[in-house]
């Protein structure tokens, strides 16, 4: 996922979440055990985060217009966080 700062007299600028950064290529990232131990933290803490973010979610639900955009939102971070984490898992199995 990107998020999108806007600042006064600017264009808008889309950024990669930090955690991104190492996640756009798992397999180049993974140099040795230090490198894949951390990658795969950083897959698991983004996936938790995911989680924790659709079921708050879920639990707020009171069928306002914006909370119907902050699941769908959220719903939308947890499939790229479960899509990174089975890469991440791939680059993993692929390594050893």
């Amino acid at each position: 996922m990107t998020t999108t700062l806007e600042h006064t007299g600017y264009n808008k600028l889309t950024v990669l979440y930090p955690e991104e950064h190492e996640l756009l290529s798992p397999g180049q990232s993974l140099k040795n055990p230090h490198d894949a131990a951390k990658l795969r933290l950083q897959a698991s803490l983004w996936l938790s985060r995911a989680q924790r973010e659709l079921h708050d979610a879920i639990l707020m639900r009171d069928g306002t217009e914006d909370n119907l955009d902050r699941y769908a939102s959220a719903r939308a971070e947890l499939d790229s966080a479960e899509a990174w984490a089975l890469r991440v898992a791939k680059a993993l199995i692929q390594r050893g």
